[in-house]
């Protein structure tokens, strides 16, 4: 499990161990594996016991996509960026953007495709029970 990452963000232990049940939950009501909470800048806050996933991964690749997709979003009159799906191979990687007060988010895998509706309604659901808690990190 993934504790704060360095000076860029404070977190309480409280907060964090909230967070953790949080994902934790997520990825035991579903098949989705690999979720993690990370900054809009990249950084990691959070992630379950499944997210066996190479640090840089969640590094400056986020930061660079989410940009990238405000930018198309903002620039084709679709408004504010949402969320972003990868569809690979071997199965999907979703991403939901927090708004504009919100600097995180969601980042999570799955295998499965014909269950993406439901995916989405869950991991969307989560993360906006999560967003007062996130509410609550400091970004420095």
């Amino acid at each position: 499990m993934e504790g704060n990452h360095a000076s860029e963000i404070d977190i309480d232990q409280e907060i964090l161990d909230e967070l953790m049940r949080n994902l934790e939950q997520l990825e035991s009501s579903t098949d989705l594996e690999g979720t993690a909470l990370v900054s809009k800048t990249g950084l990691r806050i959070a992630s379950s016991e499944t997210a066996d996933i190479v640090a840089d991964v969640y590094s400056a690749s986020p930061a660079t996509l989410i940009s990238l997709g405000e930018k198309i979003s903002t620039g084709l009159g679709q408004g504010e960026l949402r969320e972003i799906v990868i569809r690979g191979v071997k199965g999907y990687t979703i991403i939901i953007v927090g708004d504009a007060e919100n600097n995180f988010m969601l980042f999570t895998n799955c295998k499965k495709g014909y269950k993406l509706g439901y995916y989405f309604h869950k991991i969307r659901k989560s993360f906006k029970e999560m967003e007062p808690i996130l509410k609550k990190i400091e970004t420095k």
